[in-house]
């Protein structure tokens, strides 16, 4: 026992950073907003270099000796955000009580880990935070329409809450559960792992409340997000986008595999597949108006998914057509 409480000291909290880069970027930001946290006892960093163009090793060099002597270093060949955090986990050294995930090019305010073990250490498995994207000025969970006050406050600390309601359909609906602001207890969700899929931060979640994870949330701003992330697009009109709603719809889809699922989890997922194909449709019209063909591996990709997508961009094309037809004789039939 005296041996696994001092595995347990040493190796207090271990951080997930999957890391591919184009660019240099702000991996040593990252590291430091990790291990400068205040109160959170001792920290490792794991880091999974997913065979970035730009080295992680590289980046590493801006840390002191000393911060370098809390980071651990895999390498892989590339395989995606997915299983390079999964390369990190299979890393965290025996008798880790906490596992925190943090992106490369995001930042924690010093308080995030210490707030999130005072929720945890009331009994919760999984908490998680607010986040902001700077530049925007609305929050993750103002973004998802998440409403702290409809939950329990926890009492450890002014701003932490326990989540009341189902975590399943929360994350069918739309989750306010951000990478970045998520720290587990290892004991029960450490051996849990991330598919291949991109949006597999979302499958994580699913698995979590299906196992019956104790969840709990701060309410307060202790993570802000670079422009890194992949699921990001500066124009909704694009190839990127396009492949985002797919990797969204792999998502949903496989849900709906899930026979444990109630008739009102289903229905709301089905609602969720059905405003997807119609967002797929409105953007392959949009690249079409634009004179741009939507990439073919795109398009039969999502058509082998679901074929349910016919219909919703017929329905589309015809609402387009009304609407020409409707500003065509508003034309016509005003004085000349």
């Amino acid at each position: 026992d005296e041996t696994r409480k001092g595995a347990a000291l040493m190796h207090g909290t271990a951080v997930i950073i999957p890391f591919f880069q184009r660019e240099p970027r702000s991996l040593g930001a990252a590291i430091r907003s990790a291990l400068g946290q205040e109160g959170a006892g001792l920290i490792t960093v794991v880091i999974c270099d997913d065979e970035s163009p730009v080295p992680a090793e590289t980046e590493l060099s801006v840390l002191t000796p000393k911060e370098r002597a809390q980071v651990i270093l895999v390498v892989q060949k590339n395989r995606g955000p997915g299983p390079a955090r999964n390369a990190a986990l299979d890393a965290v050294p025996p008798g880790t009580k906490w596992i925190a995930f943090l992106d490369s090019d995001d930042v924690w305010a010093p308080t995030h880990l210490s707030r999130s073990m005072a929720a945890l250490e009331e009994g919760y498995d999984l908490c998680f935070a607010d986040a902001l994207r700077e530049p925007e000025t609305t929050t993750h969970f103002q973004n998802a329409a998440f409403e702290p006050g409809q939950h329990e406050p926890i009492g450890a600390l002014p701003g932490l809450f326990a989540l009341k309601g189902d975590f399943v359909t929360l994350n069918i609906a739309m989750s306010p559960v951000s990478i970045s602001t998520v720290v587990i207890r290892a004991s029960t969700l450490g051996d849990m792992r991330f598919p291949s899929m991109a949006f597999e931060d979302l499958v994580y979640w699913f698995e979590a409340a299906r196992r019956g994870a104790r969840v709990a949330f701060d309410e307060t701003l202790q993570v802000r997000y670079g422009r890194g992330n992949i699921t990001i697009t500066e124009n909704w009109v694009s190839q990127r986008e396009l492949q985002n709603i797919l990797s969204y719809h792999r998502v949903f889809m496989s849900f709906a595999k899930d026979t444990s699922l109630t008739a009102p989890q289903r229905a709301i997922l089905e609602q969720r597949i059905a405003s997807n194909r119609e967002l797929f449709s409105v953007v392959t019209l949009g690249l079409m108006y634009s004179a741009k063909l939507p990439a073919r591996r795109i398009v039969v990709d999502f058509l082998a998914l679901d074929r349910l997508v016919i219909g919703a961009f017929l329905k589309a094309v015809l609402t387009v057509l009304r609407r020409r037809l409707k500003r065509s004789l508003c034309r016509r039939s005003l004085p000349a």
